[in-house]
């Protein structure tokens, strides 16, 4: 049984991908979960308010700032 085992490391498993049919008109909506933070960027005479989302489908390490206004428009729940 070690013998085996031995045998087998190194190994992969390999998909054929000529078997795997894609369609390329599949999307799907990103949704926000939630506003995490906020934050207004100062430039010289303009200030400019963003919030910190969470997005479905995706971990913490993609979170997005995004604008205050846009967010408020298209996401008025959030709010």
């Amino acid at each position: 049984m070690l013998r085996l085992d031995r045998s087998r490391e190194g190994r992969r498993p390999t998909v054929d991908l000529s078997q795997i049919d894609l369609r390329e008109d599949i999307t799907y909506d990103k949704q926000p979960i939630q506003i995490l933070d906020c934050k207004v960027k100062i430039l010289r005479n303009k200030e400019i308010p963003s919030v910190l989302v969470k997005w479905q489908h995706h971990g913490n390490e993609e979170l997005t700032w995004e604008l205050e206004s846009y967010m408020c428009e298209y996401f008025p729940y959030l709010f």
